[in-house]
């Protein structure tokens, strides 16, 4: 082979090379927007959850424990009825998306409630 051939060879390798470095590089930066798009779904959940349950602290007290409140319910599988708990959202609104909350309360203990919020997404048209 002679010179011309082999520095053509040389450059052809030398191509192949970065383009296989450039693809990972690019791959690498795919992942990448991804894990921060998965990242600011889970942010934007458990804001949203703050936003829903804050609210619920003002009802637990003793002195309404007992009587007419949103904790009354006792079932795990239906939706609680927030009628009582006027302080609570039911829905909220960020940009054009409206989230819907649905309160799942159940006892764990004579004292001890558990409340699952299942938030109802907006629909993507």
């Amino acid at each position: 082979m002679n010179k011309k051939a082999l520095s053509l060879l040389e450059i052809i390798i030398s191509m192949v090379i970065l383009a296989l470095v450039i693809t990972g590089i690019v791959n690498v930066f795919v992942a990448a927007k991804s894990f921060i798009q998965r990242s600011r779904y889970r942010t934007t959940g458990g804001e949203l959850g703050k936003i829903f349950l804050d609210p619920l602290q003002v009802y637990i007290r003793q002195d309404t424990w007992a009587g007419s409140n949103c904790f009354n319910t006792d079932n795990a599988s239906t939706p609680a009825s927030m009628a009582d708990c006027s302080s609570v959202p039911s829905e909220y609104t960020i940009g054009s998306s409206t989230y819907t909350p649905q309160y799942y309360i159940s006892n764990v203990d004579t004292d001890v409630k558990k409340v699952k919020l299942k938030i109802t997404l907006p629909s993507v048209e």
